[in-house]
C-alpha cells in the first residue's frame, strides 16, 4: 500500500486505533474500579486526552479534504454532531449522578464511552441525539440481567443447603409491602394523577408547538429518564402545596384550549390517549425497576454498621436515608446524599445523632457497594455489536 493509499484510509484507520484505545484505557478503569471500589480522575484524563489526539487527526484530516488534497473525510455534519453527543452525555450523565442513581466516576467514564463510540463507528445508530439513551438502557438491562442471575444463583444454593433465608428478600417484598398496601391511600392516587399530568401536559404541548418550538417536548423517552432517575425528588415534590397549584393551573389551561380547537373531542381523546399509555409505562418500568434494584437486590447487600463502624464513602440503604431525610434533627445535610458515599460533615452528624440514642448500640443499614463500571462497558459495547435502536420498540 503505498502513502496515497495510506492517507485515502484515514478514517478507517483512525476508526480501529480509537477501538483499541477505547478497549485499553477501558480495562485500566475497570481493573481500578475492581480494586478500589471507585473510578478515579487519572485514568479518565487518559481517556479525554486520547479522545483529542483521535478528533486532532480527524480534523487535520478534513481540513486535508476541503482544500481538495484528500476525498475521504469526516464533513463537518459529522462535528456538529459530535457536539451535540457531548452536550446530551455531559447534562444526562450528572443528572444520573445528581439522581443518585451512581457515583461521580461512574457518570464520567459513561461520557467517555460516548465519546469514543462515534469514532469508533461514525454511523452508529442512535448518534447523536439518542445515543446516550440507548446505551444507558442497554446498560441497565445488562446490569439487572446478570445481578437477577447471581442472586438466583446464591439463593439457589442456599435453598439446597435447606438454608431458611434464602429468597428471604422476595418473601418480604411480599408479606411486608405488596400484602400490606393500602389502596384507598390518597398518596397513590396523588401519585398517579401527577404522573398522567405531566404526561398530558407533555401530549398538549407537543399538538401546538408541533416542530417549531423547543422538541424536547417531543421526546418521550427524555420524560421517562427525568422522572424515572429524578423520582426520590420528583416524587416529594407532588406532596408539596405548589404542585397542587400547578396541576390546577395547567388543567384551566387545557379547558380554556378547547375553545381554540375545531374538534375538541378528538383533541381530548387524543392527549388523554397517548397520556395514560405513557403513565402505564412509566408506572410499570418504575414498579419493576424498584421491585428489582431496591427491595430485591439492595436488601440483598445490606448490612449493618454502628457508630465506631461509619466511615466516609459508606452507602446508606434507601429507605435508610429517606428515614434520615425526614428527621428535622439532619437539617437537610442529607437532602443530596450521593452514590459517591456519606461525606465527612454526614459521618460526623450520624455519630453524633447515634450517641444521642437510648438504644444500646444502635446500628444503621448500609449497603455493599459494587463495581458498575463493568455493566457500563458492557451497554458499550453491546451497542457496538447489535447497533439498533432498541427505543424505539419501548418508548413511542
Amino acid at each position: 500500500m503505498n502513502l496515497n493509499q495510506l492517507l485515502g484510509k484515514i478514517p478507517e484507520i483512525v476508526s480501529f486505533i480509537s477501538l483499541l484505545s477505547y478497549l485499553a484505557i477501558s480495562l485500566r478503569i475497570l481493573k481500578e474500579d475492581r480494586e478500589f471500589g471507585k473510578i478515579r480522575n487519572k485514568e479518565i484524563l487518559l481517556g479525554i486526552k486520547m479522545i483529542f489526539f483521535l478528533l486532532l487527526i480527524h480534523i487535520s484530516n478534513t481540513i486535508a479534504g476541503y482544500f481538495g488534497y484528500n476525498n475521504n473525510y469526516l464533513n463537518l455534519e459529522f462535528y456538529k454532531a459530535y457536539i451535540i453527543n457531548f452536550v446530551y452525555s455531559l447534562v444526562f450523565s450528572y443528572i444520573l449522578w445528581y439522581g443518585e442513581i451512581w457515583p461521580a466516576g461512574d457518570s464520567k467514564y459513561f461520557i467517555l464511552n460516548l465519546m469514543f463510540l462515534p469514532l469508533i463507528n461514525f454511523r452508529i445508530n442512535g448518534f447523536p441525539h439518542n445515543l446516550w439513551i440507548i446505551v444507558l438502557i442497554n446498560i441497565f438491562i445488562v446490569a439487572s440481567v446478570i445481578s437477577i442471575f447471581n442472586y438466583f444463583k446464591e439463593n439457589i444454593i442456599l435453598m439446597n443447603m435447606q438454608n431458611v433465608n434464602a429468597f428471604n428478600e422476595i418473601k418480604k417484598l411480599y408479606y411486608e409491602k405488596l400484602k400490606k398496601i393500602d389502596f384507598k391511600s390518597s398518596e397513590i392516587y396523588l401519585t398517579i394523577v401527577s404522573i398522567l399530568s405531566i404526561f398530558t401536559y407533555k401530549q398538549t404541548i407537543n399538538i401546538f408547538i408541533q416542530n417549531y418550538i423547543i422538541k424536547i417536548f417531543h421526546r418521550t423517552d427524555i420524560f421517562f429518564f427525568l422522572l424515572f432517575f429524578l423520582w426520590p425528588k420528583i416524587s416529594s415534590f407532588f406532596k408539596t402545596k405548589y404542585w397542587k397549584y400547578i396541576i390546577i393551573s395547567f388543567y384551566s389551561i387545557l379547558f380554556l384550549t378547547l375553545f381554540l380547537i375545531p374538534d375538541p373531542i378528538k383533541y381530548i381523546k387524543t392527549i388523554f390517549k397517548m397520556a395514560i399509555l405513557n403513565t402505564f409505562k412509566f408506572s410499570l418500568i418504575l414498579f419493576i425497576a424498584k421491585t428489582i434494584f431496591e427491595d430485591i437486590l439492595e436488601n440483598s447487600n445490606t448490612y449493618y454498621a454502628s457508630k465506631d463502624e461509619i466511615k466516609e464513602g459508606m452507602v446508606l440503604h434507601s429507605e435508610e436515608l429517606q428515614i434520615i431525610r425526614q428527621n428535622p434533627i439532619f437539617n437537610g445535610i442529607f437532602d443530596d446524599c450521593f452514590k459517591d458515599g456519606l461525606n465527612s460533615e454526614q459521618v460526623k452528624a450520624l455519630k453524633d445523632w447515634l450517641a444521642r440514642l437510648p438504644k444500646e448500640n444502635p446500628k444503621l443499614r448500609f449497603v455493599k457497594t459494587k463495581p458498575f463500571g463493568m455493566y457500563i462497558f458492557l451497554g458499550s459495547i453491546l451497542h457496538l455489536i447489535l447497533n439498533k435502536n432498541l427505543v424505539k420498540y419501548f418508548l413511542r
